[in-house]
């Protein structure tokens, strides 16, 4: 199997701050090499050094292939050119892997969002609502018109807990009134994510009280 120019993937490599994972664009691709835009964070290309190892995926939807493929690869070269381009050595085959499955639980929480361009340039904060809520990501009720791929800071409370993340629209939900918009974390630290699957956890036992107490 080949990736192809024109796909979206993430790179998930070891940061300064832990574990970061940054989406891109494929630029080109041909036997063991995959040229990818040079990610972006705050406008300012990503440094990421010649030699570093990080992992490439990316996800297919259609008839004949459909799931997430995975591959270890090394950053061989660096492009500066008008699109900063990283060159990298696929170091084995793609596989595929098991889609990351987290439970959802309905909720009302209040957040702030602040949309992100192209460029990761930051637009002005705005109130939005999520509607339910995983450890994988949450559906947005926003009047800011997203659209799918669309990236956006997010912050809201979980109990005594702040949580601050970076996600994107993977998929637009219509509606009666207008569309929602089912969003999957891109950045967030794993202790964050612990603490949202926690919240999760004791929502679904409070759900399951509720109905039970509805049945007597």
């Amino acid at each position: 199997m080949q990736v192809l120019p024109n796909q979206l993937v993430e790179l998930y490599l070891d940061g300064p701050a832990g574990p970061q994972v940054y989406r891109t664009r494929v630029e080109d691709a041909y036997d063991d090499i995959v040229i990818v835009g040079a990610p972006l964070e705050h406008g300012a290309v990503v440094p990421i050094r010649i030699g570093t190892e990080l992992r490439i995926e990316f996800k297919l939807k259609g008839p004949s292939q459909e799931g997430r493929f995975s591959n270890w690869a090394v950053v061989e070269k660096r492009f500066r050119t008008s699109v900063p381009l990283l060159q990298l050595r696929l170091r084995g085959e793609w596989e595929k892997t098991q889609e990351r499955m987290f439970v959802r639980v309905p909720v009302h929480i209040d957040a702030v969002i602040v949309p992100l361009t192209e460029t990761s340039e930051e637009l002005p904060a705005q109130p939005a609502l999520i509607l339910n809520l995983s450890g994988g990501g949450y559906l947005l009720r926003s009047a800011h018109p997203f659209e799918l791929d669309d990236e956006m800071r997010i912050s809201f409370r979980v109990g005594s807990e702040q949580i601050v993340a970076r996600a994107y629209v993977a998929r637009v939900v219509p509606t009666e009134t207008g569309q929602d918009y089912g969003c999957a974390f891109l950045d967030i630290s794993e202790r964050m994510r612990k603490t949202v699957i926690r919240f999760v956890f004791r929502r679904q036992i409070e759900l399951a009280e509720i109905a039970r107490e509805d049945l007597t």
